[in-house]
């Protein structure tokens, strides 16, 4: 990361810190509580099959550290919460993932500030959820999000809740050219625009959720610019990311029958651009199913099970990838005091006949160390357009995360 873009990073993030400095600086009532926590995480990943290009290693070491300070009486809560990060892959990050106040005006509740807020309710892909940008600093199969100043106004409307967002933008962190789960050409560090997108755009979003009976229900409508930009080939032989502006309209549900969940994400959006750089409208979602089994032969340990189908209306045009894919997966639970968990994914792409299988166990070692484990095994990606240059990318991942 050059100086200059730990800079501008850094100004862009300071109406957000200010926020919560001049929170913390307040005036702090007797009953009010400070608590300080945080987490460090070092993570190894390794893997076995030779690099696509050039450049490319085959193992990497990472370094995450994320103190957090806050502050909360009855009707206030300050949160302030930076994340520094870096490692061999030479994409290190400063940023905040939280800096925010929130704060409660009668039934409403203000928030302003860095935040990362989640919609959605399946398992494989969340076609809705589209307020925050994206960290692919350790490659475009393991995006995280990443925090962005907003405005949030949280209010009551009958059965339900309407939550009012206004978001500044966050452009993506894409990986560095040591990487794996990258395309064969260098990103480059300048964006453009397009589609009646500007970056002084502020996006605009709002979502309501209620429950009736055993339906959670959410509904949602987004306008701002896109996290999933058009990336083009520029004379000096990087990529471009470029930009435009979305709406989209949007809907998950899920309903619970004993203990059988049915869930779905369903979404319109007009302005984004298809796999081959034109704009178009079209519908996206996901439809799942999943049952639960408790204390499987009297062990205390319960096994859940899934499906999910994924479907675009652009069939073999869509970005996404998820046009038409299955997914079936499970879930084993043991409900020890160590927490242990192990899940196994298998995605399907029932067009291009490729397949991705996920495998990942969960474990703490004691109340304030966590042990995670992952293995990701690529078949036939060679063969869908959308992964075909991360065919080579199986991975073995494992982490150690320190809390205090």
């Amino acid at each position: 990361m050059t100086l200059r873009t730990i800079i501008c990073r850094a100004a862009a993030l300071m109406p957000a810190a200010f926020v919560c400095l001049v929170a913390l600086k307040a005036p702090v009532a007797a009953e009010s509580t400070v608590k300080q926590r945080g987490e460090t995480t070092f993570e190894a990943s390794w893997y076995p099959r030779s690099a696509a290009f050039g450049g490319q290693k085959n193992s990497f070491f990472h370094v995450e550290v994320q103190p957090e300070l806050s502050v909360f009486d009855d009707t206030t809560e300050w949160v302030l919460k930076p994340r520094i990060s870096g490692g061999t892959a030479g994409v290190g990050v400063v940023d905040f993932r939280e800096a925010h106040v929130t704060s409660r005006i009668g039934e409403m509740d203000v928030l302003v500030g860095n935040t990362i807020l989640f919609w959605g309710k399946v398992e494989s892909y969340n076609p809705v959820d589209v307020v925050n940008s994206l960290d692919y600093g350790r490659g475009l199969m393991r995006s995280e999000k990443l925090g962005a100043p907003m405005a949030q106004v949280s209010l009551p409307i009958g059965s339900g809740q309407l939550d009012l967002v206004a978001i500044d933008f966050v452009k993506n962190i894409y990986p560095g050219r040591a990487l794996r789960e990258r395309v064969g050409t260098r990103f480059g560090e300048q964006i453009v625009f397009s589609g009646g997108a500007s970056r002084n755009d502020i996006g605009q979003a709002a979502r309501w959720s209620a429950y009736y009976g055993d339906v959670d229900l959410g509904l949602s409508w987004f306008r701002g610019i896109g996290n999933a930009p058009r990336l083009t080939a520029q004379p000096n032989g990087t990529l471009r990311p470029d930009y435009s502006r979305i709406n989209q309209m949007g809907l998950d549900i899920q309903y619970l029958w004993g203990d059988t969940a049915l869930k779905g994400e369903l979404i319109h959006r007009k302005g984004q651009y298809d796999r081959l750089g034109a704009f178009k409208k079209y519908r996206a979602g996901v439809l799942g199913l999943e049952h639960s089994f408790y204390d499987i032969a009297n062990s205390g340990s319960d096994l859940v099970l899934f499906t999910e189908y994924a479907f675009d209306s652009r069939n073999s045009l869509s970005h996404s990838g998820f046009q038409n894919d299955l997914t079936i997966g499970a879930r084993w639970l043991k409900n020890d005091i160590d927490d242990t968990e192990v899940a196994a994914l298998l995605t399907q792409d029932l067009d291009y006949k490729a397949q991705l299988i996920t495998i990942r166990m969960d474990r703490r070692i004691n109340d304030s160390v966590t042990f995670k484990t992952s293995v990701r095994l690529p078949s036939g990606l060679h063969r869908d357009p959308n992964s075909s240059l991360l065919a080579r990318d199986a991975a073995l991942i494992a982490a150690l995360t320190f809390r205090y």
